[in-house]
């Protein structure tokens, strides 16, 4: 049995893993294009502080893998092509080019940084102009830091990682300017919600621009990025583009395979693709959202293990069933905790559903207990039958944790 798996981060070593726990003799084959394996990229905006490092994120090394859990795993090794007639992938190596071929083969090529098509941004890529989805992206960026010392930054995108490295900024000492292409913050929020991490924004003298295209991004004669906006021109020592992330499916796609939300590769319960013998798995792969039991895609950490572990065990024959997602997120913004779980309203539209929604202001302790502080609530429920759809919570405490009631 030889078991082929293409990416080497979260779903692809967690498959890679569990393959091996199940098989002590199978061959497993992990082609990772990066010279990078099983690293947390959550938590690369939090390593932007002076004093922190980088390559702390790495959770296990490609030697440990190789030595621990018997595991083939090839470094600088980019699949170009899937050949599911032959059963075989092709690619490039710093050797030259390599052919493998397999019985099982697991998709985990993960997503990347959606570059739009915007003048000077891409001639600017590591040069005044930075990425943060990766762990080379990350040194790169650290690097630049703590070698220039900018003292402004302009982040282009109010997403999670965007308002992350935001505040991590902040932090060092900058003074960061967001610029926001929505004309709302955090759609995914009701307006009441949104407006407090607005408010926080401003409470610590970030401004956030939304509505608010990128039009060129370029060098002023001092030196320091110049990027022209529909909202004027901005100046700043260094970018970060926060512009999103889209699945790394065109190997797929050139392979026949069939695509779903957002061009994912799409995937059954099992994690099968329309290939039989081809897995998928992570953030290149969608899900089934169990509200609106529609096809989704939500790049995020959790389901990429969890489904990167189930791939593994499938391809060695179990018939595993991967859970519905709940759209669960969680991250921090400066003093303010931001959580959702379940659908927006306009998910809900989109879904057909007829909805009422309720938006409290409580408490998050106790009124006699010291420290407590104000947690907005809100939820959503389908008319008629009284059903649970989707919530948020937004306050200094507790939303990350409250959530979970959400969820379950």
């Amino acid at each position: 049995m030889r078991l082929v798996i293409i990416g080497g981060d979260a779903a692809g070593m967690s498959a890679a893993s569990q393959a091996r726990r199940l098989d002590r003799d199978a061959e497993i084959i992990v082609l990772e294009a990066t010279s990078d394996v099983s690293y947390g990229a959550c938590g690369l905006p939090y390593k932007i502080p002076e004093g922190r490092s980088m390559d702390d994120l790495q959770i296990i090394t490609a030697e440990r893998f190789r030595e621990e859990r018997g595991l083939d795993l090839r470094l600088e090794h980019e699949v170009t092509a899937i050949q599911p007639a032959d059963k075989k992938v092709t690619g490039r190596a710093p050797n030259g080019p390599f052919e493998v071929t397999y019985d099982k083969l697991i998709i985990a090529t993960g997503a990347r940084v959606r570059m739009p098509p915007i003048p000077g941004l891409k001639e600017h890529w590591y040069k005044g102009v930075y990425p943060l989805k990766t762990l080379e992206d990350g040194r790169q960026l650290k690097a630049a830091l703590d070698r220039d010392k900018p003292a402004s930054a302009l982040v282009i995108g109010a997403g999670y990682i965007g308002l992350e490295a935001t505040e991590n900024m902040h932090e060092r000492g900058m003074q960061v300017t967001v610029v926001e292409a929505m004309p709302e913050l955090l759609p995914f929020l009701p307006e009441p919600l949104r407006d407090r991490v607005a408010a926080e924004a401003e409470d610590k003298g970030i401004p956030l621009h939304l509505g608010t295209m990128v039009q060129e991004v370029g060098r002023g004669e001092d030196g320091k990025m110049l990027v022209k906006t529909s909202g004027g021109e901005f100046i700043a020592d260094l970018v970060l583009a926060s512009t999103g992330v889209q699945p790394n499916s065109e190997l797929a796609a050139e392979a026949g395979l069939e695509l779903a939300a957002a061009g994912s590769i799409k995937v059954d319960e099992q994690l099968r693709t329309s290939d039989p013998d081809i897995f998928a798995a992570g953030d290149c792969a969608d899900a089934v959202h169990g509200v609106s039991g529609r096809s989704v895609w939500y790049p995020l950490a959790l389901r990429a293990n969890r489904a990167g572990k189930l791939a593994g065990a499938n391809a060695m024959g179990q018939a595993n069933v991967a859970p519905p997602v709940m759209g669960t997120a969680v991250f921090k913004f400066l003093d303010m905790e931001i959580a959702r779980a379940g659908l927006s309203e306009q998910e809900a539209a989109e879904a057909g559903l007829e909805v009422g929604t309720a938006n409290i202001l409580g408490s998050t302790r106790a009124h006699y207990y010291p420290g407590g502080s104000k947690i907005n609530v809100w939820l959503m429920g389908e008319k008629g039958t009284g059903r649970l759809l989707g919530g948020a919570m937004v306050g200094p405490e507790g939303a990350a944790h409250k959530i979970d009631t959400v969820v379950a």
